[in-house]
């Protein structure tokens, strides 16, 4: 038999039988491996002292109103949903704060970045700030569409 610590299904087996959840025949040949397989061994011991550990605790004791709280909690609860609850669900962040504050900064300097990439003013290889709006000339634009008016044959400007 191989260590049956190398497989899942193997190591639930080890686990059952340190539980004592398998049946006498696979007990008695997990038992025959136990004895020879050191890993396996330690498993199991390890497995017992839990056991042992936890058959000595005991569990604190509850009180005497415990469940008068829990009932009447229970119906606060009941009585606080409707708007009251929706009111809360929206004021309370979805995220902690302490993940949403570095995220709106993060976004901030992001979109300053972009801004000052998109919107990079140009310099010249002697350091002179080049001019990136273009100045427009209206009398250039006039005589542009007199020009254009006089290369339009006068049939098709009629038609219009």
């Amino acid at each position: 038999m191989d260590c049956l610590t190398y497989s899942l299904n193997e190591a639930q087996t080890l686990l059952d039988y340190c539980s004592g959840a398998l049946e006498p025949a696979a007990a008695a040949e997990v038992t025959r491996h136990v004895e020879s397989c050191d890993e396996c061994r330690r498993v199991v011991n390890a497995q017992r002292e839990l056991w042992e550990s936890l058959g000595q605790w005991t569990a604190p004791a509850v009180s005497q109103d415990f469940n008068r709280r829990l009932y009447a909690r229970i119906t606060l609860e009941k009585q606080d949903s409707g708007w009251r609850q929706w009111i809360r669900r929206m004021t309370r962040p979805a995220l902690p704060y302490a993940l949403w504050k570095p995220a709106a900064l993060a976004a901030a300097c992001a979109v300053l970045v972009v801004g000052f990439l998109v919107h990079e003013p140009r310099v010249a290889d002697n350091g002179v700030q080049i001019e990136t709006q273009q100045h427009v000339d209206i009398e250039q634009v006039a005589n542009a569409l007199e020009e254009l008016d006089l290369l339009t044959p006068s049939g098709s400007s009629s038609a219009m």
